[in-house]
């Protein structure tokens, strides 16, 4: 692609060179510079790249992207745009050839249930006979098709097959939602691979660096949000910006979907810009929820379990005015816990927005599995164990509570908190753990630049505080190391227990003092069974 053409519909200023330069590819880090990539430069709060601009143009920069008055080599060519945050992803889409205008795109926030409700989603779509990527927290999920391939940039990603996802590859992400460089190389991938939609998880930090901006979704979703959560150094400054970032997903989205239940609800709308209908406007914003101003009224719900299986899950009733189905349907989803009730709602509506089948829906719902998310990958008929990603108070105390319809006589509950994130969520997992679990034993997870004795220390104040609440004292154990921990739960383990192992969920790694250690929660578990000579029934 020439520069011309790159920057046909960016507002910038030419500085120098020649516009019939070829570009073949972008790049923002200059520690992955390619000869012939355009380089956006980013006065980052640690780091300035425009100080790096000759050496930059040295090593084969196509074109300068700068924000400020910068000394760029003759020869180089050059543009300067007001904000170079809010130029990569225009520039990213414009190079990719707008991926995002080929397929019909779909955008989920929200503090919890995003992966979930995104895999609930695809999945609806698959059995509606579309083809869909997923772009999110398990990775970028696309069909293994060699076209994607095409794609520039895809060479350098390493994938894998997708078990939860027959025929299909994952590739790894470091964030739940990537850079805007690599969010439209990854719809570009998935329009090579023949896809006709694609759902993505949007984190808040991805709306408050502009990671998805250069295009607006079809579909925006809000599942909820979760007040102390997220709020810190590195993240957001006020749960008001928080607000504001959520909200922004479904500002950035044609239609919205609004969970009318969540207790944060009127401070939300306050952000959302949308129109519900009720100022006379054409109606874009639809709410879901068991609440009277619902367009998708959620009644008689009720706790399912399959006796053969020993398997729960939630059925309810999906009341609509209008839609593609009218009136009423009955779902059933295979995840237990009122809240995944809600998740499942969601994914529902936007399906029902599109035309999707409610075979279709009750199909998707039904034949799920999400890796890391109650994902059972033991089970002998004597105890079982799960491995969740819940890492926050919020989405432990729904886990372990779900966990109980599944009958356990002991729920025994590995956990740990990340290092280099919020207070608050370790306190409030160590106490969620020692109020819903029988016995807990803390562990180490992503330390990050912490020690695991301070992140330890204040995990060990929410069971004390749990422990005055209850006016008894806690039955929990301190194992460092989590393959330690993960192998006693088991090696201890009575008839019928229920271990669930928090934190990690898909990940395969654990992060400390800048490194990544190999680790996978899920592989561990079933290699330390098939030591013990255990038979898996999963």
């Amino acid at each position: 692609m020439k520069i011309k053409d790159l920057i046909r519909n960016i507002p910038c200023t030419w500085l120098q060179g020649s516009p019939e330069t070829e570009v073949t590819g972008l790049c923002h880090d200059n520690r992955k510079l390619r000869p012939g990539d355009a380089f956006i430069c980013v006065a980052g709060a640690r780091f300035d790249t425009h100080a790096l601009a000759a050496e930059i143009a040295a090593g084969g920069a196509s074109l300068l992207v700068v924000e400020k008055d910068t000394s760029i080599p003759a020869g180089t060519a050059a543009i300067r745009v007001e904000d170079s945050r809010l130029a990569c992803p225009l520039l990213a889409a414009a190079f990719y050839g707008h991926p995002a205008e080929k397929l019909v795109t779909v955008g989920i926030t929200g503090s919890k249930g995003k992966t979930t409700t995104t895999h609930m989603l695809a999945q609806i779509l698959r059995c509606g006979g579309k083809t869909v990527g997923t772009l999110g927290t398990n990775g970028a999920i696309m069909p293994d098709r060699p076209e994607r391939n095409n794609v520039p940039g895809a060479d350098e990603k390493e994938s894998h097959p997708c078990g939860e996802t027959p025929g299909s590859v994952v590739y790894e992400l470091d964030n739940t939602t990537p850079d805007p460089i690599e969010v439209q190389m990854y719809l570009a991938m998935m329009v090579q691979a023949g896809c006709t939609h694609a759902v993505v998880e949007v984190s808040s930090q991805a709306m408050k660096q502009h990671r998805v901006d250069g295009f607006t979704f079809d579909y925006g979703i809000w599942t909820n949000i979760e007040e102390g959560d997220h709020i810190g150094p590195g993240e957001h400054k006020d749960f008001a910006e928080y607000l504001s970032c959520k909200a922004g997903l479904i500002n950035h989205s044609r239609i919205g979907f609004i969970n009318a239940d969540d207790p944060h609800l009127e401070a939300f709308l306050r952000y959302v810009t949308l129109s519900d209908g009720s100022d006379g406007k054409e109606k874009k914003l639809y709410f879901f929820g068991t609440s009277d101003r619902a367009d998708y009224r959620l009644s008689d719900w009720e706790e399912t379990f399959d006796p053969q299986e020993k398997k729960p899950g939630i059925a309810f009733r999906v009341t609509a005015a209008e839609g593609a189905h009218p009136g009423s349907v009955q779902l059933t989803a295979a995840f237990p816990g009122r809240f995944n009730m809600y998740n499942a709602a969601a994914a529902y509506c936007a399906a029902d927005r599109m035309g999707i089948p409610v075979s279709a829906a009750c199909d998707g719902l039904t034949h799920l599995q999400i890796r890391g998310r109650f994902d059972i990958v033991f089970d002998n008929g004597h105890f079982r164990v799960c491995v969740d990603f819940a890492h926050n108070g919020y989405s432990t105390r729904n886990h372990l509570q779900a966990l109980r319809e599944y009958r356990p006589k002991r729920i025994v509950c590995v956990f740990s908190a990340d290092g280099n994130r919020s207070v608050y969520r370790r306190t409030e997992m160590g106490e969620a753990s020692a109020k819903l679990a029988d016995f807990s034993i803390v562990t180490e997870g992503h330390n990050r630049f912490e020690t695991f004795e301070a992140i330890c220390t204040d995990i060990l104040r929410g069971i004390e505080s749990a422990e005055k609440k209850l006016g008894h004292k806690a039955d929990y154990w301190v194992i460092p190391n989590r393959e330690t921990a993960i192998r006693f739960a088991i090696e201890t383990a009575r008839e019928g227990d229920f271990i669930t192992i928090l934190g990690l969920g898909h990940e395969t790694y654990q992060e400390e003092n800048g490194k990544k250690y190999p680790h996978a929660d899920i592989e561990y578990v079933r290699r330390v069974c098939d030591g013990l000579g255990l038979k898996n029934r999963v």
